[in-house]
């Protein structure tokens, strides 16, 4: 008896707690989610709040923000039972950029051998970037590491050379974007534990381990802006944020049927669809007017020829950049369209006249508990966010530090600093 509660006490010491908060343009999302060293991660309590504060990502106003997150957070509390002390917070904006960087260095061990400091070390190097002063690195990826001339090697953790590089994709953000997201969750009582790119923990959420490691494209349709990752070889290759979203089809909507904002949103997510052949001419749909005091009827094809256009443009310009990125097709594992802008009915359809591609929605995958309260796409980054944070542990390979370059701690230095500057 003894012997089972020593195991007992052992296995709960290793569970970890993690609270995912995702700032969104329309709404404020909380994931309180618990995982133990044998990889399952069990959903405890999800909550979430209008967004009033943001505006494509960005805070707008202090106030209304540590409000939508006060309120997300408390809704999760209860419904998990737990206090929530310090959060994974997501960084999303058009301010948001990324760039290639090399770093080099000799190894130092007398018998040649790479371990996990060297290869923290390399990574650092990689980060002694020139960024402009209103500029914060927020994320240093590895792409590949070199050793000896020796390219493409992504383990190189025990390999034996004099030389190392590596070459990173380095993500930085505006500095004061960066700090007004820390000022509101400081004001709303919460430590700050990691920022991530909103992109990134999207992926994280929804993306198979097969699928960047053969290369895929993902879309993450906010309400605000549209982040869209390419990946390939198991990292990140490319990264861009769109200052277009679903917030832009509801505006088509509500100025083509001349409706409120409030009733143009209902009668997308209600009625709306990306092909008009797809739906019958007769098919009507009742809505009311700005000014008018009687319901009116509408053919809901009308509906789809308004949000088709829109939807499929925010693809072509998605589909710009892979282009930038040189993967134009070359990615076998197509087009993975994940956010609340994705459950629009023909979404995928949309993505694939665009793409010429397999596409997917990507759904948050692999948990269990309350899985059922946050399993759709709208709430893929505050999933991603609690994986995230599942990782944020001492690393002991440069495969972790890949998966998390947090965890070297050149972003740690960051977050202390934003810290003790509030």
């Amino acid at each position: 008896m003894q012997s089972f509660q020593e195991a007992s006490q052992h296995f709960v010491s290793r569970r970890k707690r993690v609270v995912g908060l995702d700032l969104g343009t329309s709404k404020v999302a909380t994931v309180i989610a618990e995982s133990d060293d044998y990889g399952g991660i069990s959903v405890l309590g999800v909550g979430e709040a209008p967004a009033e504060g943001l505006r494509k990502g960005v805070v707008v106003n202090i106030e209304k923000t540590v409000h939508a997150i006060q309120a997300a957070v408390v809704s999760a509390e209860r419904m998990a039972g737990v206090r929530a002390e310090a959060v994974v917070v997501s960084l999303g904006g058009p301010h948001l950029s990324a760039q290639v960087s090399r770093g080099v260095i000799a190894v130092a061990r007398p018998d040649r051998d790479i371990d996990a400091d060297d290869v923290q070390r390399v990574i650092e190097a990689a980060r002694a970037v020139s960024v402009p002063s209103d500029r914060q690195v927020i994320h240093v990826l590895p792409r590949a590491f070199i050793v000896d001339g020796q390219e493409g090697v992504k383990e190189a953790v025990g390999m034996t050379g004099h030389r190392l590089e590596v070459e990173t994709l380095i993500v930085t953000a505006a500095q004061t974007s960066l700090q007004n997201v820390i000022k509101c969750v400081h004001q709303a009582g919460l430590d700050v534990e990691d920022v991530v790119y909103q992109g990134l923990a999207t992926g994280e959420g929804v993306l198979q381990a097969n699928e960047i490691e053969l290369g895929v494209c993902l879309i993450d349709i906010g309400a605000g802006t549209t982040d869209v990752v390419v990946y390939n070889e198991g990292s990140a290759f490319h990264l861009a944020v769109l200052p277009v979203g679903g917030n832009q089809v509801t505006n088509d909507v509500a100025i083509g049927l001349k409706t409120t904002l409030a009733d143009a949103e209902a009668l997308k997510l209600h009625y709306g669809h990306t092909l008009a052949e797809a739906i019958p001419a007769e098919e009507l749909i009742e809505l009311r007017q700005v000014g008018g005091d009687r319901l009116m009827t509408s053919p809901r094809r009308y509906l789809a020829e308004i949000i088709g256009p829109r939807l499929r443009e925010i693809f072509q310009l998605a589909r710009s950049e892979v282009r930038k990125s040189g993967f134009d097709g070359l990615l076998p594992a197509g087009v993975v369209v994940s956010g609340g802008g994705a459950r629009l009915m023909g979404t995928t359809d949309a993505a694939q006249s665009v793409f010429d591609s397999a596409v997917r929605l990507g759904l948050p995958t692999g948990v269990g508990g309350l899985a059922d309260r946050a399993g759709g796409p709208s709430h893929a980054t505050a999933i991603g966010l609690v994986r995230w944070g599942m990782h944020a542990q001492p690393a002991s390979s440069s495969r972790a530090l890949a998966q998390n370059p947090a965890m070297g701690g050149a972003y740690q230095k960051t977050v202390r600093w934003l810290r003790d500057f509030f």
